[in-house]
């Protein structure tokens, strides 16, 4: 199916406007429907200071907690091919894992992938280990109060080279909930999630997800670590929006981190991936464990819940799954209507964009017109 050339040029040019009003330098946007992809486009520069450096399909970005996703499609794969169980006690797993207060023998996978688990939000030590975002923004206002939190931050980040560091250090942090009873986003939350992926699998974060997920799904430009960037010419280069000129900032990267938030991908991937999770893929896993990771778990408000990777809303009726990411610099954001099997992503090169409500508007301008 393709887009009505009239829906096709409402859709550019709403879009359009919309990266000249919010200054946008590169947006890359794509949509799939009906297991096809159905409109991808890029809408300005990789570069601000090379007007050729066109964003395409194939530009490759920082997607953020897109990534997280995928560390939940890893775990739930495990625990299809193995005896590995989400609902079993975390420290079934990981003997070491313990919280300073609270009830952290109950805290179980699906906790963990569901924000469930009773962490507060403002852990942050995962994301500190951007050395080079890290000096970027240390003088930045809006992260001064990292300063109070950590006040030797260098050195207490030299504490954490792996995953298992990075679990071993919630035995410093007090549940801020009993598991199970509420809901806090906790990104690094994931990096213990990969930890126990790695100790029960015995392969690496990066080898599992590339294995079970990219190699299967033949997805060549999606990138579980920045070695691509030596010998890649068509890659995002990342602007922090400011009063004045916008900054460029560091590539994000963070390798104890990643699986958190710091894979990288393109809009032609990203929509194979999500045609996977609305089609059941079985190349991945069963119908039963994708629509496992689509359903409510957490609910945080009448209409809104999270699943195991993905954000889940009911609007009048419908389901949409979605994830958005950020980070200084990037945007992301991807969407999936099952009933509909429509799907869409939007990748951008600078921050503090609403990209929900873009993709919103897009899916019900295609909506409108198939639909009706």
């Amino acid at each position: 199916m393709s887009v009505p050339k009239d829906t096709l040029t409402e859709i550019i040019t709403y879009i359009n406007n919309y990266v000249h009003y919010k200054k946008i330098p590169g947006l890359a946007v794509g949509m799939t429907a009906n297991g096809n992809t159905v409109f991808v486009k890029g809408f300005g520069v990789r570069q601000i200071n090379d007007l050729y450096s066109r964003v395409n399909a194939d530009t490759i970005f920082s997607i953020q907690s897109l990534t997280k996703s995928f560390t939940a499609s890893a775990l739930v794969h495990l625990a299809e091919h193995t005896d590995f169980n989400l609902d079993r006690p975390v420290i079934d797993y990981l003997p070491y894992f313990r919280t300073k207060s609270g009830a952290f023998h109950e805290i179980t996978t699906r906790h963990i992938l569901s924000h469930t688990a009773g962490f507060p939000e403002d852990v942050w030590v995962a994301s500190l280990l951007d050395s080079a975002m890290m000096t970027f923004a240390k003088d930045m206002p809006e992260y001064r109060f990292l300063d109070e939190k950590f006040p030797d931050v260098e050195q207490f980040l030299t504490r954490f080279g792996s995953r298992e560091d990075i679990t071993r250090y919630f035995a410093e942090i007090d549940l801020s909930y009993i598991p199970g009873e509420s809901w806090a986003y906790c990104t690094d939350a994931y990096v213990i999630a990969a930890d126990i992926l790695e100790k029960v699998s015995g392969l690496s974060w990066e080898a599992y997800v590339a294995t079970h997920i990219l190699n299967p799904l033949d997805l060549s430009r999606t990138m579980v670590t920045p070695s691509f960037v030596a010998e890649e010419e068509n890659i995002a280069s990342y602007y922090l929006k400011t009063i004045d000129a916008p900054i460029e900032t560091p590539l994000p990267k963070n390798a104890v981190g990643a699986p958190m938030g710091f894979m990288y991908s393109t809009i032609r991937d990203l929509l194979i991936y999500l045609q996977a999770h609305m089609k059941s893929d079985e190349r991945i896993m069963s119908e039963t464990s994708f629509a496992e990771m689509q359903t409510p778990f957490a609910k945080r408000k009448e209409g809104l819940s999270y699943g195991l990777g993905w954000k889940i809303m009911s609007k009048d009726g419908v389901k949409i799954v979605s994830h958005a990411g950020g980070y200084p610099g990037v945007s992301s954001f991807a969407a999936m209507i099952p009933d509909y099997q429509l799907g869409i992503v939007l990748l951008a090169n600078t921050d503090s964009l609403r990209l929900e409500t873009v993709a919103d508007k897009v899916m019900n301008m295609w909506l409108r017109k198939t639909h009706s």
